[in-house]
């Protein structure tokens, strides 16, 4: 059998690594594979399908199953598959051969199949999370309603019936559901699944629940998928584990990078790597590792620092510095003089407003160690600020991504039994897509404006924007019912509208949430109800359905601009430029119950946060930007010398 690589064929382009790598998949059909950020390992994951097509083991009927975990993730190996193909270096049926999926995704679409199993009479949808929230609030007492330990714990609360909790989640946290609230939300849970509402969280331990219950199921998967390949394998937990070694298919990929684990808090071991070898009985010549970084293009001293880290266990004692760094950038902010005491969130704000980091022409991501710093960001960087500077920026939360809030607004809309609900529905949309601070000005809730009765909608204001906005949704208001789509339709549009007139001059309205409401109305405009006595549910399982497709379609749309995100959400992603705003030893502010705003840092002397800002440096293809104050700088800019 000739090699895959033949010496003098180099199409499609490969480095030495990565020949030697597929040479070692050809011969043995499974391949444990560790790679750093940057050094090609999609690349080389969809050569490997490709190669598994050539060679006989899979087909356009029995395809490679490539699993990543974030939607992100897969979306970038989807768009390589499409540059392959249109570099010409594979044909039709061998692009057929490759399945792409995200690990929920994939167990979504299995449950879906067999859902009978359960005595599920209805299609599954997943629970939108303000739905998932709302379940619970009676199962759980006050206290442990804002318990984050509780709340893990709660939702993974049909795997913990299978594994012991020290498996799943953080081992210093104990169990702290009694029994009877545990069997109140197993329950909650189970009846859920019934009505056809999963959460995200259960879909992994049902689908392990469907392998034990139906073997024939598990035959078919093998059979339907004689190659698995499994992207960031760092992260995977005992359940995912217990899955894949379930399956057990004829051909296995695994890619995976030590110093990207990142979730051990939710059940992430490094310990499943040698798991998984010992159960496929990988031998060394089956071991392999990819070395040359090709994300940093000419920025050759970002790779060099990269692979420094990554020699020096990430301590940084040895990190040596090369020339003047041009793809660094360090920006230290002053304490103010006069005693003058700024939160650290406004400091950080007036830095990143007037530094001039921002090039609207490439893709710049600024990473937080916090929800909260990311969210403060978001709110006060898309206004006008002194300087009349103002920024594009997208929100790229976990809870509140726009796509899971309009999915939360869906589900609202469920709920919705009167005209005055309808309005105050529309208000809501409004009130999401409006700056905090416009709304705070106006000393409104557009929610509560809204829902009262149409003569009595802003009687007791005299603003002029006030009147103008009544004007313009008189007619609106008045004609809103559940039976009269295109009135909702209209109202849709008016959101827009009216938002946009109240922005004015002041920022920016967020594009992403723009976007998700001109689809809600294109997909209300194309409804044609069949006349059943369920018809209003009708529409909103609809209008669920075209968001879950639509949410897919503007992950595939990349665009240039900010982005606003979390480093555990920047997984799976990649920007020109990055910019970490607080790199301070004592941390950001995050926002927990009752207000208060305990600091949260990244901790030298922890390995998962020093591993944390090396996802971080390693989401950039450019250049990174640190910000940091000048009385309280964080020990790793002396330690890795970055300063």
């Amino acid at each position: 059998m000739p090699p895959i690589w033949p010496p003098d064929e180099n199409n499609p382009p490969a480095d030495n690594d990565q020949k030697v790598a597929a040479e070692a998949f050809r011969q043995n059909g499974k391949i444990v594979l560790e790679a750093p950020p940057g050094t090609g390992k999609t690349f080389l994951g969809i050569y490997l399908a490709l190669c598994a097509y050539r060679l006989g083991w899979t087909s356009s009927d029995s395809p490679a199953l490539f699993l990543t975990f974030s939607r992100n993730a897969r979306v970038q190996i989807e768009q390589e598959l499409q540059r392959y193909r249109h570099n010409g270096w594979f044909n039709a049926d061998e692009e057929r051969s490759i399945k792409i999926y995200n690990f929920h995704s994939f167990y979504f679409e299995m449950i879906q199949q067999k859902a009978g199993i359960w005595g599920c009479s209805v299609q599954l949808r997943p629970a939108s999370i303000l739905e998932h929230k709302t379940r619970l609030i009676p199962l759980l007492s006050d206290a442990q309603r804002d318990d984050k330990s509780i709340i893990t714990q709660v939702n993974l609360v049909y795997a913990l019936n299978r594994f012991p909790i020290e498996e799943l989640i953080d081992p210093t946290t104990h169990l702290l559901l009694d029994d009877a609230t545990f069997e109140r939300l197993n329950d909650g849970a189970k009846s859920a699944l019934l009505q056809g509402r999963p959460q995200y969280d259960d879909f992994a331990p049902l689908f392990l629940n469907l392998l034990e219950l139906c073997p024939e199921f598990v035959d078919w998967i093998r059979t339907k998928y004689p190659l698995i390949i499994v992207d960031e394998f760092q992260d995977t937990d005992i359940v995912q584990l217990e899955i894949l070694k379930r399956i057990h298919p004829a051909h296995f990929v695994i890619l995976y990078d030590r110093y990207q684990m990142i979730y051990e808090w939710r059940g992430a071991r490094l310990n499943r790597v040698e798991q998984i070898k010992s159960y496929l009985n990988i031998v060394p010549l089956q071991e392999h590792q990819l070395t040359q970084i090709h994300r940093c293009g000419n920025q050759v001293e970002l790779a060099q620092f990269i692979q420094q880290l990554r020699t020096d266990e990430l301590m940084g004692n040895n990190v040596t510095s090369n020339g003047n760094r041009p793809w660094l950038r360090t920006f230290n902010v002053r304490p103010l003089g006069g005693g003058i005491q700024l939160p650290i969130e406004n400091r950080c704000l007036s830095r990143l407003r007037y530094a001039g980091m921002i090039n609207f022409r490439e893709t710049t991501a600024i990473l937080t160690r916090t929800n909260f710093m990311a969210d403060y960001l978001y709110e006060h960087l898309r206004v006008r600020s002194d300087h009349g500077n103002h920024y594009s920026c997208r929100w790229i939360g976990g809870e509140d991504n726009p796509d899971e809030k309009i999915r939360d607004l869906l589900w609202r809309l469920k709920q919705v039994n009167s005209n005055s609900e309808l309005r105050s529905w529309l208000g809501t949309l409004l009130d999401l897509l409006l700056p905090q601070s416009i709304l705070t000005g106006l000393k409104i809730s557009f929610s509560s404006e809204f829902g009262r009765e149409p003569d009595q909608i802003f009687s007791r204001r005299r603003r002029v924007e006030f009147q103008n906005i009544l004007n313009s949704w008189n007619t609106i208001l008045n004609s809103l019912t559940k039976g009269n789509y295109h009135a909702i339709s209209s109202g849709l549009n008016q959101v827009i509208t009216t938002a946009n007139e109240l922005v004015s001059g002041n920022g920016y309205l967020d594009p992403d949430l723009i976007y998700y409401i001109n689809q809600l109305k294109q997909s209300m405009d194309k409804f044609s109800p069949s006349k059943s006595d369920e018809e209003w549910l009708e529409l909103c399982l609809y209008l669920e359905n075209s968001h879950l497709r639509t949410t897919y379609v503007k992950l595939r749309s990349p665009t240039t601009g900010l982005y606003i995100l979390t480093v555990h959400q920047s997984k799976g992603r990649e920007f020109d430029h990055v910019i970490i705003p607080w790199l301070s030893g004592s941390g950001e502010p995050s926002q927990q119950a009752g207000g208060r705003k305990p600091r949260i840092r990244y901790d030298f002397n922890r390995l998962e946060d020093r591993k944390l800002l090396y996802v971080a440096i390693t989401r950039a293809k450019n250049r990174v930007t640190l910000v940091y104050p000048d009385d309280d700088p964080s020990p790793f800019l002396r330690n890795w010398k970055l300063i």
